[in-house]
C-alpha cells in the first residue's frame, strides 16, 4: 500500500516555520521562494512512513516532516555551492554569499522546529538527527576532498553521505511512534547507497555537471579508470575535453551505448541492486505485521527509480 502523503501540507508547515523565525522581508521572501520551487518531499514522505508503520499517530508528524525537509533544503544548498554545479537552481543564480546565508537560515530553522515539537520523545528526536547529519557532513568532507581511491571507500562515503539522510527522516518517524529497531538504520545506509549509485549514473547524462563533477572520484570514474576496455578510455577522454555529448557522440543514443560498452552502466546498476536486495532482507527482519512489512517496501524499495 502506498501512503498517500498531503505534500502540500508539508509545505505550508515549512513557510509557516521560516514566518515565525524569520523577521527580516527580504531574506524570508527568498526562503519562502526556495520552499515553493520544491517538487518533491522523499525525506518527509520517509518520516510519514516509518511513523505509520511503527504505529504512530502524533499529529505533530507533519511538522517534523516540515523540519526534516527544511534541513534537506539547506544540505542541497550547501552541496550544490560546494560542488559549483546545478546551475538551473534558484540559489545557484544570485550571489553565493547571499545563498550561503540563506542556507545557513534554512538549516538554523530546522533545527528550531525540531525544538518546538511536544512530544516526550523530542530529546531523542534532535539527537538521531544531529548525529546523522553530523555523519553526512563527513561524508560530503571525504567527497570534496576527492582522495578516495578504492570501491570500498566510495562506497563508506556514500552510505556516510545519502544513507545517512535516509536515516535520519527514517529513524525520525520511527522514534516519535515511540518506536526502536536498530535495522531501520542499517537498511536507511543501504538505501541510501542505492540512491547515490542512481544519481552518479544520471550524472554522467547530467548537462548542467560541471568538469569537477565528472573528474570528481566517484564510483563510476573509478570503474572507468580500471580501464577494463577502450570504451572506458574514450568514455574518460570526453570527460577531460569539456566537449558536449552531441558534439564528441552525435546524439545521447551513441553516448548511451557507449556507456553501456564500457560496463559501467551494468556496474553501477548492480551496485544499486545488491544495496537494494540487502535492504529488502533487512526490512523482511522486522519483527511487526507482514502488512506493515510490505508497506514499507512498496513505499521505500518499489517506488524507486531503476536506470
Amino acid at each position: 500500500m502506498i501512503v498517500d502523503v498531503d505534500f502540500q501540507s508539508i509545505k505550508q508547515q515549512m513557510n509557516q516555520a521560516i514566518a515565525i523565525n524569520v523577521k527580516n522581508p527580504n531574506l524570508q521572501n527568498l526562503l519562502h521562494s526556495f520552499v515553493n520551487e520544491k517538487k518533491s518531499f522523499n525525506f518527509g514522505h520517509l518520516a510519514l512512513v516509518h511513523h505509520k508503520v511503527f504505529g504512530g499517530k502524533d499529529p505533530e508528524v507533519l511538522r517534523m516532516a516540515a523540519a526534516i525537509e527544511l534541513l534537506i533544503l539547506s544540505f542541497d544548498m550547501f552541496d550544490d555551492l560546494e560542488d559549483l554545479d546545478n546551475k538551473l537552481e534558484p540559489w545557484m543564480q544570485i550571489d553565493p554569499a547571499i545563498a550561503l546565508n540563506a542556507a545557513t537560515t534554512l538549516y538554523t530553522v530546522s533545527q528550531h522546529t525540531f525544538l518546538t515539537l511536544s512530544s516526550p520523545f523530542q530529546h531523542q528526536i534532535l539527537h538521531a538527527v544531529n548525529k546523522y547529519a553530523v555523519q553526512a557532513m563527513e561524508g560530503q568532507h571525504d567527497d570534496l576532498q576527492n582522495s578516495l581511491n578504492t570501491e570500498k571507500e566510495c562506497l563508506e562515503m556514500m552510505k556516510l553521505k545519502s544513507g545517512s539522510l535516509i536515516a535520519l527522516a527514517s529513524v525520525s518517524g520511527m522514534l516519535l511512534a515511540n518506536a526502536h529497531y536498530p535495522v531501520v538504520e542499517e537498511y536507511s545506509y543501504q538505501i541510501g547507497i542505492a540512491a547515490q549509485a542512481d544519481n552518479d549514473f544520471r550524472d554522467l547524462f547530467h548537462p548542467m555537471k560541471n568538469d569537477r563533477s565528472l573528474q570528481k572520484k566517484s564510483l563510476p570514474i573509478l570503474y572507468l579508470q580500471k580501464g577494463y576496455n577502450k570504451h572506458a578510455h574514450d568514455l574518460l577522454t570526453f570527460f577531460a575535453s569539456g566537449k558536449e555529448i552531441n558534439e564528441e557522440f552525435g546524439d545521447i543514443k551513441n553516448y548511451k551505448q557507449k556507456l553501456i560498452d564500457s560496463g559501467v552502466a551494468q556496474y553501477l546498476n548492480v551496485i544499486r541492486q545488491v544495496s537494494i536486495n540487502r535492504a529488502i532482507r533487512m526490512i523482511e527482519e522486522l519483527k511487526i505485521d507482514a502488512k506493515q512489512i510490505e508497506t514499507l517496501k512498496t513505499n521505500i524499495i518499489k517506488t524507486n527509480k531503476t536506470f
